[in-house]
């Protein structure tokens, strides 16, 4: 159904700000998204009016409490709108017949103040045919040809009497243009006249015709007044329309609501189709929607599906007027004299779109030399001296393994969610930017400074090292505007790279007066919040070693919840069947209280065991919560992903050997020892070389320690993001017997679907044949 309504029988003084005043009398809490008030081209009132509301709940309970009630002394009456196009419109309006000579071209220039009610078809009185019109009598030379059907034209009724010459030729027409059976004829002579009498009883598309002399003068038939320039355009540029869609795939939205959000223009367009992009620009000012979108879809033929059936169609009480999306080019894509620098800076802005370019806590080993520097108060070639004791690479390896354990605890205390950079493939957030390749020194000041040129910047969270940073804005577009103008631009000569954030990068909403306790560094309650938040990871690192893993099948997705309903009480509901892992209600983003969160009125709840799961849909499917019958399913999916930092959490330690994987091939062992040893006393390092014992070694290591205190603290420090010679090093827990054997073993099993291969002899072959 449709959140629109028609009201009909208005006064002829009634103004659209009395109209909503009147609506909002009667029901209070309804909120009006549109009203249109609708006039003739001669600025008539029409005595109707067109009012849609935020949900279709509330556009039924307008029309049934407004219909029959007066507006002083007018009774009005309240029917719901249908949208454009609809088989079911009942016509009334007496200036239908001039909409309908304008239907073909009402859709293209007249949408945002076009009507979703059938106010473009003839009225009843229109509908009966026209009767047979007589025009004023003269001294003339005219038959009436009566008995016509079928498909006939001038040209038909010309070829009937050739090769006759005819002077004139009239077809009657009732109001909706179709001929009612009768002609009148007109020729230059009596001569010509009796002639064609002929033809009489003759026979035009098989049916017998009649002809009779007429003295009537044959009026000339009236034509309707050629139609505007405007709509001859809109007839022209119709199929221009589609052909653009069908080419770009880009969709221009307009005449949206003012509340409307991305999330919602994603889901209404996205049933036709995966979606490249949906902008939906603010006003920098007042926050709120300027009322039209750019919606870009991955194959245009969607994109043309959408168009053809959302075009017209209501949204929130307002008509969606679409048009064909415009593609915006860099101005250096047209210059064919760009330098290599300027051909690298366009193609790398044009995987902007990439939802993961770079380890998000990578830092150059420029920028680690430079931070050690400033911390031990050193020089920067004391530390990147060859001729010092030790390797440079180990050197800088354990340099930048400290730094990235001190952003950790930073980011973490700020509430970051550090797991969630892990997921490469997960959602991406569109407000939260990481900006990483920051040079020494730079403040939160300087980089909100920065960001704020496109926008408002909700909070900056910048790390004592000051070489990554979190820029979160308060709106999608602006975010947008940033990212794009920001990314590889030149920030204190070397460029920043940006990064869309993962989707739940914050486990918290900004503090109001985050930003400004920081800047008066409040030491006191951050050491505090330092030492809760430590803490806290501490446990959950522990509970993702010593606790089971969900099993698959074990998420039930719970519908039809009350939107006051919190995880808390939807943990409460479910508790008393089993063991639960979480419990959830999904959220979005409020438009009007930014940095708050709304129910979508559905959650997920992750039990431990897939048998609980079970338990749980035969004994609370339709149970009572909060006054809302819920409706459970197992769900496909699960609201735990295990990402690539969790699935090395998850694995239990089960020794003390550590398998470390894409070491550089140009590291020596004594190199791989020096790294390692720090965290403790070591048992030995093994770096298996290619067969033969020849070339160099296989780019995986096994370090072994003496105590397992020593090997998770090597394991957590180095797990994350070191680096040796350029290369990550990856980090497993190598099984109590794992060795060299059971490596090639592992392998062979990987490339083979049923294990190792045996090999087949001929006897064998004869024997599995005879068998």
């Amino acid at each position: 159904m449709s959140s629109r309504i028609i009201i009909k029988q208005l006064p002829k003084d009634i103004t659209k700000d009395r109209l909503v005043a009147h609506i909002l009398k009667i029901c209070p809490n309804v909120e009006v998204t549109d009203c249109n008030l609708k006039y003739t081209r001669d600025g008539v009132f029409r005595k109707f009016a067109f009012v849609g509301f935020n949900s279709t709940d509330q556009g039924d309970a307008v029309q049934k409490k407004l219909n029959g009630t007066f507006i002083r002394t007018t009774k009005i009456l309240v029917d719901k709108a249908t949208d454009i196009g609809d088989s079911k419109i009942k016509v009334w309006s007496k200036y239908s017949l001039q909409k309908n000579s304008q239907s073909s071209t009402t859709k293209s220039a007249e949408k945002p103040a076009a009507t979703s009610n059938p106010v473009e078809k003839p009225n009843e009185e229109e509908k009966t045919p026209a009767k047979e019109e007589k025009p004023p009598a003269r001294t003339g030379f005219v038959l009436k040809m009566k008995g016509l059907s079928g498909f006939y034209t001038e040209k038909s009724i010309k070829e009937f009497f050739k090769p006759i010459k005819l002077k004139a030729v009239r077809i009657p027409r009732n109001a909706q243009k179709k001929p009612i059976g009768v002609a009148y004829v007109e020729l230059p002579s009596e001569k010509e006249l009796e002639l064609a009498m002929g033809r009489n009883k003759n026979f035009i598309n098989g049916k017998k015709v009649f002809l009779k002399k007429s003295t009537e003068e044959l009026e000339p038939e009236t034509k309707l007044p050629a139609p505007p320039p405007w709509e001859l355009k809109a007839k022209e540029s119709s199929l221009q329309e589609v052909e653009s869609i069908a080419e770009s795939g880009r969709l221009f939205v307009r005449n949206l609501w003012f509340g409307v959000t991305e999330e919602e223009l994603e889901e209404l367009f996205g049933k036709f189709g995966p979606l490249t992009e949906v902008v939906l620009p603010v006003d920098p000012l007042t926050k709120k929607v300027k009322g039209f979108a750019h919606v870009v879809f991955v194959f245009p033929e969607h994109a043309l599906k959408a168009f053809t059936e959302l075009d017209y169609t209501s949204l929130h009480g307002r008509l969606l007027h679409i048009l064909p999306g415009r593609e915006v080019k860099e101005e250096s894509e047209s210059s064919e004299k760009s330098s290599y620098k300027k051909k690298k800076d366009l193609q790398q802005k044009s995987n902007n779109a990439s939802s993961h370019n770079w380890n998000a806590l990578f830092l150059g080993a420029n920028a680690v030399a430079d931070a050690m520097a400033q911390k031990y108060h050193t020089d920067k070639s004391n530390i990147l001296d060859d001729d010092t004791r030790g390797s440079v690479g180990v050197r800088l390896a354990l340099g930048e393994t400290q730094i990235i354990n001190e952003t950790r605890e930073f980011l973490i205390s700020n509430g970051v969610a550090l797991d969630s950079f892990s997921q490469a493939a997960g959602a991406r957030s569109k407000t939260v930017i990481l900006v990483k390749n920051l040079p020494l020194g730079v403040t939160t000041d300087e980089l909100r400074d920065i960001f704020n040129k496109y926008g408002s910047v909700n909070r900056v969270v910048l790390p004592p090292t000051g070489i990554t940073a979190i820029v979160e804005y308060l709106e999608p577009s602006e975010a947008r505007q940033g990212f794009m103008k920001l990314n590889f631009s030149k920030f204190r000569s070397i460029p920043l790279y940006l990064e869309w954030a993962p989707m739940t990068v914050f486990v918290k909403p900004a503090a109001p007066s985050q930003e400004k306790k920081e800047d008066n560094s409040e030491e006191g309650g951050r050491e505090e919040e330092k030492k809760a938040t430590s803490s806290q990871e501490e446990k959950t690192e522990e509970k993702a070693n010593d606790e089971e893993v969900p099993e698959e099948e074990a998420t039930i997705f719970v519908k039809n919840l009350n939107f006051s309903t919190t995880d808390e009480q939807l943990l409460e509901h479910f508790k008393a069947i089993g063991n639960i892992y979480s419990a959830t209600v999904s959220k979005k983003k409020d438009a009007k209280k930014p940095g708050e969160l709304l129910s979508m009125g559905y959650g997920f709840v992750q039990f431990m065991k897939k048998t609980d799961a079970k338990e749980a849909l035969k004994q609370l499917q339709n149970s009572m919560l909060d006054g809302h019958n819920l409706e459970l399913k197992i769900s496909n999916r699960t609201s735990h992903q295990v990402t690539g930092r969790q699935k090395q959490a998850e694995t239990k330690q089960k020794s003390t050997k550590i398998l470390v994987r894409n070491i550089p091939f140009e590291a020596k062992k004594k190199e791989i020892e020096e790294l390692f040893k720090v965290f403790g006393e070591l048992k030995f390092v093994r770096l298996p070389k290619k067969l033969g014992g020849t070339g160099p070694h296989r780019g995986f290591a096994f370090v072994d320690f003496v105590t397992k205190e020593d090997a998770k603290r090597a394991f957590s420090a180095l797990c994350h993001s070191t680096h040796l010679y350029g290369r990550r090093l990856v980090l497993e827990w190598a099984e109590v017997e794992e060795s060299l054997d059971d490596l090639r073993r592992k392998t062979a099993q990987h490339f083979s679907d049923d294990g190792p291969k045996r090999k087949v002899t001929k006897s064998s072959l004869l024997e599995e044949l005879q068998s």
